[in-house]
């Protein structure tokens, strides 16, 4: 049985680290992929600064990660808890030398280790390491809280403070529809609003006026005395006159529940607004931070004008008020033909339903006798700008799904719960300058778990190329998705459903600039700037020597360089080095330097 977050709470813990008591991130706010589990501790955009044991304990676990986390130490405490000290700069000496002997095994760059109590012990305020930029990041320490399940609890709730006497601000506000008789401002896709500070200090977000179910949503964040980061603020309430329709508190979740967050994501903003937070219960999932959700956090306009109110405040009990007026749509839903001429990626999309021309919906949820909508069943149309047909389909959390056009070039294979909640899919393809484009809507939706792409080629396939899967962000760049060609299929795994485009990487990264250099600490390394403008770099393939000697090759990924180390390096006075690296598309690149 796992201590009580009370227990973690009332423990003394000892500020980590002597870079100062301020902050750049809090726990809870929500990252890409997950909350944060910590503080990150500022730095000030410099390296080296000390890391103390927050608590007595011994080491429990080494990482060295190239991304995440970087270099991270585990200490575990007498009554079962954990404190998590990540993206260190190195290791204090005696770590180190845990961590090179087991890396050196293997010359691998990563690795992950758990040892028992007696390895290493430390007593509070004892040095563990120095701050750095490893893994994510600028430089920063991140620090943990965790309960002895691995629970990450907020660190403010401990005796760990920071000077806060600034209120949150809100910033903007999203009225989302809920259903496909909703309509918001007489459309039925999400109404975007910026509040203004009245005298009295309540920002207000004017009126909107509703027909149908709609759940709200805020962007609020919160401020620190001496600096200009923006924070998580710590608790949340929707009210109507007196009753609070809605509440939450930043105090902590489980690793489990970590993808909770997804379900905040509002279309058509996907992660591109990811710091709002709806102020009502998603279906589909079961959020750490509620603590009361009522029926009627689902707001309805009533016959008359009403105002809600929104109330944030920080752990330090600094509070801020926002308010929305509500009035009744007179005009209700109309049914009339729906335009289909914007290109799928353009729809907006709805778990249950799909506005094609933002004016009309598509209820994909009606349960009615004579609705051919059944669980199996795929419906196939056009849309005005493609000849190829889309496909849409029901995606069930408790069964697998494939998914497959007619013509069999496009398959979609996507997992069991690869999705909170039942959701319907849309895909379909173009070929543009003999490269496919595949849509998978809804657009930046993100799902559980990595789901697959299949797409055949056929006569778009030359001899010899290396075709891959690639991500098409909304600004037009390409990001490289997990995938390999077998035979003339590209198969795929992304995490989050959008648009995708599959091209050829032909071409070898590149390697330059080699440097021998020593550093602040007074340790020899050298590097090679490395890239790839496509799929990027496999640092697992990397081989780095330096006269004949094997080091370890350390890829940052952020820098684009590729670091030798190696403890008790020291230069010559002539010095050769041999770099070996692929890139995922199977690419390599063989280069030697002198110095």
């Amino acid at each position: 049985m796992g201590i009580s977050p009370g227990t973690v709470q009332a423990q003394t813990y000892l500020w980590p680290t002597d870079s100062g008591q301020y902050l750049s991130s809090t726990f809870g706010e929500t990252r890409s992929q997950h909350f944060h589990a910590g503080l990150d501790i500022k730095t000030w955009g410099q390296e080296g600064y000390r890391v103390f044991a927050s608590r007595s304990g011994h080491l429990y676990r080494l990482l060295v990660t190239e991304r995440g986390y970087g270099n991270a130490i585990y200490l575990k405490h007498d009554d079962g808890s954990y404190t998590v000290y990540a993206h260190l700069q190195r290791f204090a000496p005696e770590l180190q030398a845990i961590a090179d002997s087991i890396r050196l095994q293997d010359y691998s760059f990563e690795m992950d280790a758990t040892f028992d109590s007696t390895v290493a012990t430390f007593e509070q305020g004892d040095l563990i390491g120095y701050t750095g930029s490893s893994g994510i990041g600028p430089p920063h320490l991140h620090f943990e809280v965790r309960d002895s399940l691995q629970n990450p609890v907020n660190a403010l709730t401990t005796n760990l403070t920071v000077k806060d006497e600034l209120s949150p601000v809100f910033s903007s506000l999203i009225a989302e529809p809920l259903n496909s008789e909703s309509r918001i401002n007489s459309q039925p896709i999400s109404h975007y609003a910026t509040p203004v500070k009245r005298p009295n200090g309540v920002y207000d977000f004017g009126t909107i006026r509703l027909h149908g179910s709609t759940g709200l949503a805020v962007n609020v964040y919160d401020r620190a005395n001496d600096v200009y980061n923006v924070y998580a603020i710590y608790s949340l309430a929707l009210l109507h006159k007196k009753d609070t329709l809605f509440y939450q508190e930043l105090k902590q979740f489980s690793y489990d529940e970590s993808g909770e967050m997804y379900i905040d994501r509002i279309a058509p903003f996907g992660s591109t607004r990811r710091g709002h937070q709806r102020l009502y219960a998603k279906e589909g999932g079961e959020h750490p931070f509620h603590l009361k959700v009522t029926d009627r956090s689902r707001i309805s306009a009533s016959d008359s004008t009403d105002t809600y109110t929104i109330i944030a405040a920080d752990y330090f009990g600094n509070t801020s008020k926002a308010k929305i007026t509500i009035k009744p749509n007179s005009s209700s839903t109309t049914s009339s033909p729906v335009d289909l001429s914007r290109p799928i990626s353009d729809w907006y999309w709805h778990q249950d339903w799909v506005s094609p021309d933002l004016m009309n919906t598509i209820n994909l949820k009606r349960t009615s006798a004579g609705w051919p909508w059944t669980d199996d069943q795929r419906l196939l149309f056009r849309d005005d700008t493609n000849s190829v047909p889309i496909l849409l389909a029901r995606v069930y959390p408790e069964s697998s799904k494939k998914l497959t056009l007619p013509d069999r070039r496009l398959q979609l294979r996507f997992p069991r719960s690869a999705f909170f909640d039942t959701l319907s899919v849309a895909a379909t393809y173009t070929i543009e300058d003999e490269k496919a484009h595949i849509s998978v809507q809804p657009q930046m939706l993100a799902a559980k778990s990595e789901f697959g792409i299949a797409f055949y080629l056929g006569d778009l396939a030359k001899p010899g190329e290396n075709y891959r899967l690639f991500r098409k962000r909304p600004s037009g760049s390409l990001s490289y998705v997990d995938s390999r060609l077998i035979g003339r299929t590209v198969w795929g795994f992304p995490s989050q459903l959008g648009e995708f485009v599959i091209q050829a990487d032909n071409e070898a990264p590149e390697v330059s600039s080699f440097k021998i250099y020593k550093t602040d600490y007074g340790e020899w390394r050298a590097r090679v700037r490395v890239s790839d403008e496509k799929t990027g770099i496999n640092s697992s393939s990397a081989r780095f020597i330096i006269n004949g000697q094997r080091g370890i090759a350390e890829y940052d990924y952020e820098e684009e360089v590729l670091i030798y180390y190696l403890p008790d390096f020291t230069p010559s006075n002539t010095n050769t080095a041999e770099i070996y690296i692929e890139d995922p598309a199977g690419n390599a690149t063989r280069i030697h330097f002198k110095e």
